[in-house]
């Protein structure tokens, strides 16, 4: 809880915010551990207070995940799909495209010709169009067009590009990535940058997608700035849930057992402009990080 409400530069305290939605049944726990306490009453009423307490304000955070009104969209509709792909099957990606209507593939962490590979597994029958193919920085395949790219800002991994969707007109997607939270520093300063980069320059009265691999959760304070500059996260629109993006596919163990995924990392989030009716996590063989589906249209 401290982690969470806390801007803190050090690593370990960023790691921990990770942690924040499990603190609601760690606080559970503690609850009912307070409840029985074989102490005096004074000291079991003080445990049982403070874990409340503890119980009420995680609830409190978690609870735009799964409650609250979910927007309705127009009728036109674009299926972003936001993938890092250090690791994983390009074949499986390609058929994943396929499979799910993707109109817009957001990739990360995708050098050392990772791309080739999704070339060579045919991934522009599907997506014809680029923005990085060749270059430093995120990646973008799309079904439909895309008039103008650019990097987020000098040296980032991050990209804007621009695309003219049927029904939606032109839509500019950001590919987020920015570096983990282990090195602390450059986490914070590539948030910052991000977060500068989309004050002054992106009209949120216009149609925005950010997509990627942020290395934040919703507990993290620079994705809380985010979303005060007019985001909104997908997952809290269509009331998706906790969903954890990272680790997947057996990639982290501790101690001889699989770590199974419990930091939702990945996310999509949109300008006012437009709306998240769906949206899921989906497995990538060989992937370290979940895939995130969102479909989105117009603001109703």
């Amino acid at each position: 809880a401290l982690a969470y409400v806390t801007d803190t530069s050090e690593r370990r305290l960023i790691e921990l915010a990770t942690l924040t939605p499990w603190g609601l049944p760690a606080a559970a726990v503690a609850l009912v551990i307070a409840a029985a306490w074989p102490g005096s009453r004074r000291t079991r009423a003080a445990g049982v207070l403070a874990a409340t307490c503890l119980v009420a304000v995680h609830a409190w955070w978690l609870a735009p995940l799964y409650v609250g009104q979910q927007p309705a969209g127009g009728p036109a509709s674009l299926v972003v799909l936001a993938q890092n792909f250090e690791y994983g099957d390009p074949t499986a990606l390609v058929d994943l495209v396929r499979r799910e209507a993707v109109d817009v593939l957001v990739l990360t962490d995708a050098g050392n010709g990772r791309t080739d590979l999704l070339l060579e597994a045919g991934i522009e029958r599907w997506l014809p169009y680029a923005a990085g193919l060749g270059e430093e920085g995120a990646v973008v395949l799309s079904r439909v067009p895309v008039t103008g790219t650019a990097l987020l800002f000098e040296e980032a991994e991050s990209r804007r590009v621009e695309v003219r969707a049927p029904g939606l007109g032109v839509v500019t997607v950001v590919a987020v990535h920015t570096r983990p939270p282990y090195a602390a520093d450059g986490w914070r300063s590539d948030h910052e940058q991000i977060h500068a980069a989309l004050a002054g320059a992106t009209d949120l009265d216009s149609a925005v997608v950010l997509a990627g691999d942020f290395n934040a959760t919703l507990a993290h304070a620079p994705m809380r700035r985010l979303l005060d500059l007019g985001f909104t996260d997908a997952a809290v629109q269509a009331n998706a849930g906790l969903s954890p993006t990272w680790p997947a596919g057996g990639h982290e163990s501790r101690l001889g057992i699989t770590v199974p995924a419990f930091a939702a990392i990945d996310h999509v989030l949109t300008s006012s402009r437009l709306v998240v009716t769906e949206v899921e996590t989906l497995a990538l063989p060989g992937a370290d990080h979940e895939a995130v589906l969102a479909t989105i249209s117009g603001a109703g």
